[in-house]
Parts: C-alpha cells; structure tokens; sequence
C-alpha cells in the first residue's frame, strides 16, 4: 500500500498553492483595494493556520496507520498455522510464512504458482473437490491431506480449511500442520499391532472398549479364559460388568473411573468373573487410553485379561498357614519377638504385644516396626550391660556364629516387679532372621529369694544373716563390676542401744530390732538385701542404685524410723539410726566397700548420730558404739 505525503515543508506548501492559483486566476482580475487587500490576508493567515493543523492530523493518523499495518502484517506472517489467498483458478495470490514453511518454498516463488501443484499427487483430486464444495457453501470445508515433499523425505500432513471468499473471488486456505500427530498413531497402531501379536502369544485375553459408545471388543482367548466364544462374552460394558462378582463389581467400576478421570494414571484390578458354566474365576484385569478426543475426553482404552486363580489359591495357602503359624507364636506364654537382620521387630506374639501394650512400647496394633535393642533399652533402663550384651548376643547369631545366645543371668524389668530371661535362637533362612524370646521368671526370682531368705535369715529379725548377706553382696558385686552397673551398700547402727536394754531390759530389746528391721524393710524395694551384721549394726545393700537414690533411700530409712516407735509393755521405745553410705568404685571385694561405709558411719556417729554420711575417701576405722 502506498500513501501520499504531504508537503514536508510551508515553502513547498507555498509553491504548490502558487501554481493552482496561477492556473485559476483570471486575466482580466481587477486589484483590491487595501481594506478588500488586509481582510484577504486575515483569512488566507488563518486558513492556513488550519491547514497547518488538518496536516499534523493527517500525518500523525498516518503513522498509527502504518504502524497497526505492520504489526498486523507480522501477525499474518508468523502466524502458527499456514495462510494463502487463492484466486480463481486456484493459484496463490499472498500467504504468509508459516504456509510457505510448510509448502517448503520461498514465498516470492510460490506466490503465482497453484497451490495443487504442492498437494501429493494422491490427495489432488480430494484438495480439488473441497474446492468445490467451497463455492456457494457458508461453511469451511475441513480435510486432512498430505503435502508433495521435493526434499526425498515423506510428505507431511496437513489439516485443510477451505472457505470462499465474500466477493467469489477465489479461496482463503488455512493449513494446519498435523505431521507429529499422524507420526504418532502410526507408531501407536505398529505398537498396537504387536502388542496384541505378543499377548496373544502369551495366552492373555485382550479387550478394546469404545469409551463413548460403550462397545467392548473381546479377542477370543478372553472368551476362552471364561469357558465361553466371544459371541457367548456379549460385546457391550454392560454385559462385561454383569459377569463380575457382586463383591467386587463396585469396585472395578471405582478403578474405571479413576482411570477415566485422570486419578490414576491405569486402569488395575483383581475380580471374580463368573464362567460359562456358572463357576466363578479369579482374574487380573489391566488397560490404558490410547485415544483422547481434542478437549482431553478419552475415546478408547485397551486392556488384557489375565486368569490368577492359581496364584490366588498360592495366596490363600500361604494366608491360613501365616495364620497357623501366628496361632502356635500367640499359644506360646514367652514374649516373642522376630527381627530382621537390622535388629527390626517384623512379628510378634500375643503375650509380647500385651507387655507392649501395658508398658507404652512400640506402636499398637502389631508393635512392629521398631528397633529391638531400642525396646529393650525401654524395659530394662537401669541395666545398659545386659542391652550390650544382647546387641553383641543377636549379631553372633544371625551371622551363624553361634547357636544360640541366653543372657547369664535374667534382667530386670524397669516397672521394678518383673524379671526376665532373655533368649536368642537363629531362624536359619537367606535373612538372616532371628527370635528372641523374653520369659517372665519373676516367680522363679522370687522362689529363689524366698528359698534363700528361708535357709539363710537371722532367727530373731528375720534379715540375712552375716554370711549369707555377704556372700549374696559378693555375687552383686561381681555382676555390677562386669556390666558396670551401680552399686551402693549402707552401714546402719541404732544410736544408744545399750541404754534401751539397760532400762526397758533385753526382750525390749529384741522388740526394738524387729520393729527396726520390719520399718526398714518397708521402705526398700524388692530388690534391696538387709542383713543383720551383729548385734545392733545392719546392712542395706542396694544394687543398680546410684549415690543419688541411695542417698535419698536413706534419708527414708532415717525418717520413718524416727517416726515408728517401737510399742512394748504399753510403752512407746522411741530410738534413731546413724547411716554410713558407700558407692562402688574400683573394690574388687565386697569387705573394702563395706569398709568404706563403716568409716562414713563412724563420722556419722561422731556428728551427733541419727543422720547419714557417705565415704568420702577408703576407709581408716571402724564404727562408734
């Protein structure tokens, strides 16, 4: 398009003027006078004046105009669908580049040459026709075709909208490109094809359901699977479905609809499909959309069918035996617990997950899950030797190197009551697997303690005697030495005693100690060992008890002394103790840390009596009377 420009200039302007006026003025044109004269320059001042302004109206008009030209000739040319004028007898009059692209030519070449010439020679006469159908019609004619390649490679596609102009002088052609698309069901109905060649190899059912009309395609091998021909199968969902056991129909129309709707990315699901002769058959069946409509609607899925009756029966077997199997672990009354060879609990039995579930271990309802060794920590807090020597007891049996594991002697349990056996033994599989059982012998610890309290208790209090509370503080100290565990013994001397028996007489006395003995035992705990050493001197030996617990037991022992007056003849003995504390350390025998509390028990007495001293450094004496 070509604009006429103004005059870029007033002289160019006054020049123009000059001569059209030259060419209208007359010959014979008589002068103004000078009012006639200054009023003419008034008006020819001011219609200047608007002409000046009409210009810069005109020019800045101009170059929007220009300007929209150009951006809508861009627009055209890079357009992403290709554009061509045609005229009558069909050849290109303009198109953009995105048609020439696709013609595979320079534009200034193909404008002039028919654009039939560029169709592939087998498509010619349909490109012709929707010419045709064009002319006279409202409505664009659409058609996909393939363009004539001059490069040796195949042609591409194209989509085609054909439309008449408004005037009938020739077409606007619009083609889309549609090569990628059509490359890509090619591949799809090759991928298809041996899909279907290698199922049916594998002896797999196939299907092919139309989403819109509901039509389901079966191949013969699914209606083989269900003892029936493919006329027997039915050929709409609807006769699909009514096969499927009631059970499990609701759910294979949920994971249809997952599908369908894009919340799954497949379709998977195991049903029951009853048979031709009325029996029903366990299957797996699978699909995928392989075809969508433009707005992302699916239009085709295709799936097999695959008979898993065997494998379900596998699964049922395996599913009572696991049973059986958890039966006979429930019967047993030892808490058992199965770990993989990461110390993991992969199973676990009735009595471990009743413990478990009292003492807040684990996580209900299995309690599976978590370390064992973490557990165990759990269950016996105050015993850290007997967890290392189950972590080292486990790693020797799972890898073969030994038999089994049982610690020497049973740990005790944190709630203070319990006392268990512990127990490795190998499941002797690829895993590496092993069982540990915890067996409550509480009953049998307190047989144990009651049988030696029996044999070896002072006759007149009813606490160890001498020998036995030394020979059972040997052992104690033995095992706190080798599992480095605490260990603290006290030295109790009732403060005056002499004095009671001189006034109230010896069988007051004798009240005195038993009453003592009775309020002492009362505060221990069950663990806890008092021994009568000689006349009115005791020892408490506290094991897994650290300075701080003893001392604090100790201050009890003091206080509830003091307050429980011995009760004789109707009168109230009212008497203290005087306490000497002494805490394991490097002794390697029971006498030297019983010295040590002895020597705090002397300073005890020397400070007034009725209170309590620890060893301070070894011992250098004995105690005061």
């Amino acid at each position: 398009m070509v604009f006429r420009r103004n005059p870029a200039s007033l002289e160019d302007l006054r020049k123009l003027a000059k001569q059209r006026f030259a060419g209208r003025t007359p010959s014979n044109a008589t002068a103004l006078t000078l009012t006639e004269a200054q009023q003419l320059f008034e008006e020819l001042e001011i219609h200047q004046i608007e002409l000046e302004l009409q210009n810069e109206h005109l020019n800045a008009a101009r170059a929007q105009l220009e300007s929209a030209l150009s951006e809508s000739s861009e627009l055209y040319d890079f357009s992403p669908v290709g554009s061509a004028l045609l005229n009558r007898d069909g050849s290109i009059v303009k198109l953009n580049l995105s048609a020439a692209h696709l013609l595979g030519r320079e534009r200034a070449r193909l404008v002039g040459s028919k654009l039939a010439h560029y169709v592939a020679e087998a498509d010619r006469h349909l490109f012709a026709a929707l010419l045709e159908q064009a002319v006279g019609s409202t409505e664009a004619q659409v058609h996909e075709l393939r363009l004539d390649s001059k490069t040796g490679l195949p042609p591409s596609h194209v989509e085609l909208r054909i439309a008449q102009l408004p005037d009938a002088s020739g077409w606007q052609v619009i083609l889309a490109d549609i090569t990628e698309r059509k490359q890509f069901e090619n591949k799809m109905r090759t991928s298809e094809a041996r899909w279907k060649l290698a199922l049916d190899a594998a002896g797999d059912g196939v299907w092919a359901w139309n989403v819109q009309t509901g039509e389901v395609t079966f191949s013969n091998r699914f209606a083989q699977l269900l003892g029936g021909t493919r006329r027997d199968i039915g050929r709409h969902m609807e006769d699909w479905t009514g096969r499927i056991h009631e059970e499990d129909r609701a759910g294979v129309v949920a994971a249809f609809q997952a599908a369908l709707s894009g919340k799954s990315a497949n379709f998977s699901n195991e049903h029951r499909a009853r048979c031709e002769d009325g029996s029903y058959k366990w299957v797996l069946s699978r699909g995928t959309i392989v075809s969508r409509s433009t707005d992302g609607s699916p239009l085709r899925m295709i799936g097999t069918y695959v008979d898993i009756s065997s494998q379900k029966q596998t699964e049922e077997a395996l599913r009572v035996a696991a049973q059986f199997q958890q039966a006979v672990l429930d019967s047993l009354s030892a808490q058992l617990a199965v770990l993989d060879r990461h110390g993991t609990i992969t199973h676990t039995n009735a009595a471990w997950r009743a413990y478990a579930r009292i003492n807040g271990l684990g996580h209900p309802p299995e309690f599976t899950g978590g370390n064992y060794l973490s557990t165990l920590r759990g269950i016996c807090a105050a015993d850290p030797a007997a967890v290392e020597a189950a972590k080292a007891g486990i790693a020797a049996v799972a890898r073969g190197e030994a038999d089994q594991f049982q610690l020497p002697q049973p740990f005790h349990a944190r709630d203070g009551e319990r006392w268990f056996s512990l127990k490795v033994t190998p499941v002797r599989d690829v895993q590496e697997r092993v069982v540990v059982s915890h067996e409550d012998v509480t009953a049998l610890k307190a047989a144990e303690l009651a049988s030696l309290m029996l044999a070896n208790t002072d006759a007149l209090t009813g606490a160890l005697s001498r020998r036995n509370f030394l020979a059972l503080a040997e052992q104690e100290l033995a095992r706190a030495s080798r599992y480095q565990l605490p260990l603290m013994v006290l030295m109790l001397d009732l403060d005056h005693f002499k004095r009671i028996n001189d006034h109230y007489g010896h069988a007051a006395g004798d009240a005195v100690l038993q009453g003592f003995v009775k309020t002492v035992a009362a505060v221990l705990r069950e663990s806890d060992l008092i021994g009568r050493l000689g006349g009115e001197e005791f020892a408490v030996l506290l094991p897994s008890t650290s300075a701080d617990g003893g001392t604090a037991l100790a201050q009890r022992i003091i206080e509830s002394v003091r307050a429980n007056p011995v009760e004789y003849a109707g009168e109230q003995i009212r008497f203290t103790v005087s306490i000497g504390g002494g805490c394991r350390g490097s002794e390697t025998s029971f006498p030297a840390l019983l010295s040590q509390a002895d020597t705090a028990l002397y300073r005890a007495k020397g400070a007034g009596r009725d209170r309590l001293e620890l060893a301070l450094s070894a011992p250098t004496g004995g105690a005061a009377g």
